[in-house]
Formats: structure tokens, C-alpha cells, sequence
């Protein structure tokens, strides 16, 4: 397994990086997203790697920029219908953050914008990932200590770190979420109700 790369950018096509680690140039598919984020040719770049084997298309290598983009490229092609190079386009349309706000807010038309996604698959994602996301989205928080006050619940913080992980402040955060909030409401419906208050 090849878990990364990290060496000089040798040069870039239309869909994909070429970085040369001694000596050798591995070549990696990549988001069109994170192409456009690339160095100069000639500089050290480091290219988080999935490397994929099909016994039709053989051994391909796809790269992205953060581990971001390469949990959310894992996460999509548990769905099933989205291969990888289906995967690459949908992160080259959305890229993660924007990814995760479309699945948390039902977008399948955002989704459906990707080639080869049609509305069917668009909402097969949604269906499939949100729970998903919203996890993953949650434990890449720090742990912080804070005062608990009596109307928390689990579902509450667990929106609040989904937010916070979106790239809004923890103040805004808690504070959209403890509006849209509700007794018996999920930490999904939480976070889809925050928005209207950021």
C-alpha cells in the first residue's frame, strides 16, 4: 500500500500529478480541485495516495492534497454505483467541505452536477453517507473542555461538532445549533436547522 507521496512535482496533466520520489515518478489521479491547489513544477508537494486494483483497468493511483479529500473519496466509493474516477469527479465538482454541506442539506441537485452522477445516484450519496459523514465529520474534533450546560445532549454536540468541522467558529456553532434545536430532534436535524441561523 502505498500511503502517500512525497517528493518534487514533476508536472501536471488535465486529470492528474506527477511527483518524483527517488527517482521515480508516480503518477496519481486527482480531483480537478486539488490540481489547481499544486505548486510549481519543480517544488515538494505531498499527495495523500489510495491506490486502486481492478482487474479491468488494472492498478491506478489517485492522489489528494489533504486526508480530507482522501476520507471523503473512501467514503464515496462505499456507495455502491460510484467507482473511483466517479468519486474523483464528484470531489472535482464539491470539494469536501462543500460536499458535506450538500449531503448534510439533502443538495442532490449540487451532487448531480458531477459527471456521471445523475439525480438517482446524487441522492443514493445523501441517502448512504450522512450518517457516515456526520461520524467522521465528529471525530476529527480535538477534544475541548467546556462547561455542560443542562440542555445538551449528545445529539446537540454531536451537530455542533459536525458544524465546527465545516469551518464555522465553535461560537457560532453552539450557537446556530442550540437555536435550531429541539427536544427529540436528531443530530441531524439539528445541524440541517443550524444553518438557517449562520
Amino acid at each position: 500500500m502505498i500511503a502517500f507521496l512525497h517528493g518534487e512535482l514533476y508536472g501536471v496533466t488535465d486529470t492528474s500529478a506527477i511527483v518524483e520520489c527517488a527517482g521515480v515518478g508516480y503518477e496519481a489521479l486527482m480531483p480537478a480541485s486539488d490540481l489547481a491547489l499544486l505548486p510549481e513544477a519543480g517544488e515538494q508537494v505531498t499527495v495523500f495516495t489510495y491506490l486502486n486494483v481492478n482487474e479491468n483497468t488494472g492498478v491506478t493511483l489517485f492522489g489528494f492534497l489533504t486526508q480530507e479529500s482522501l476520507a471523503m473519496f473512501k467514503l464515496l466509493i462505499t456507495v455502491s454505483g460510484v467507482g473511483p474516477k466517479v468519486a474523483i469527479g464528484i470531489l472535482s465538482t464539491l470539494p469536501p467541505t462543500e460536499l458535506a454541506r450538500a449531503i448534510f442539506a439533502d443538495d442532490a441537485k449540487a451532487i448531480a452536477k458531477a459527471p456521471g452522477v445523475g439525480g438517482k445516484l446524487a441522492s443514493k450519496v445523501i441517502l448512504e453517507l450522512k450518517d457516515k459523514v456526520l461520524v467522521a465529520e465528529s471525530a476529527k474534533l480535538p477534544a475541548e473542555p467546556k462547561t455542560v450546560e443542562k440542555e445538551d445532549t449528545p445529539e446537540l454536540a454531536e451537530a455542533i461538532a459536525g458544524l465546527t468541522t465545516l469551518g464555522y467558529s465553535r461560537k457560532d456553532a453552539e450557537r446556530a445549533a442550540r437555536r435550531a434545536a429541539e427536544p427529540g430532534m436528531s443530530a441531524e436535524q439539528i445541524l440541517n436547522g443550524a444553518f438557517r441561523y449562520l
